[in-house]
């Protein structure tokens, strides 16, 4: 169980990693996919061995490797926060259904959390992204689809109500 929850935490440090770039990107309407990662300072896109989650940050002593500008330490710490994350609740669920579903839904959360302390804004995507997954989610084996749907519409009729007032 120790071993799993190593590569767990490995997993979610390449995780933590890509949400960075959802963090980064997304309020900004840029594509998640495409272009690398560059360094906001000189421009230079950041090679493979330099994009390395956690590591490469302490291995280049929080500096970009092209112009030695200062290198965010939000970057190593999502990274390491879904790392930690992604382990501990494999520790709680064990393998299954729920993992999966818990380590979606906390991919979900991370970024939201970021892009809200720093834009004070969810971006539809990934609010819908989870009212989507967690209503596909409800129809497999001990789900509850009917509460799930009920909720959905419960919440998206509030939501929608309040954009009139």
């Amino acid at each position: 169980m120790a071993v799993t929850a190593v590569a767990a935490f490995l997993v979610g440090a390449c995780i933590g990693s890509f949400l960075n770039v959802v963090i980064h990107r997304l309020p900004r309407g840029e594509s998640i996919v495409s272009p690398r990662s560059r360094c906001p300072g000189c421009g230079r896109a950041i090679r493979a061995w330099e994009n390395i989650p956690i590591a490469s940050f302490l291995v280049l002593g929080g500096k970009c490797a092209g112009c030695g500008g200062s290198i965010s330490w939000r970057y190593p710490a999502v990274e390491l926060l879904t790392a930690t994350g992604f382990a501990a609740i494999y520790l709680l669920d064990g393998p299954g259904i729920p993992l999966l579903r818990d380590l979606l839904f906390f991919s979900l959360l991370v970024p939201i959390a970021f892009i809200d302390i720093d834009h004070r804004i969810i971006p539809d995507e990934l609010s819908l992204g989870g009212l989507a997954a967690g209503l596909l989610l409800s129809f497999l084996p001990g789900g509850e689809w009917k509460g799930s749907l009920m909720g959905a519409l419960l919440g998206g009729g509030i939501h929608n109500a309040t954009a009139f007032l």
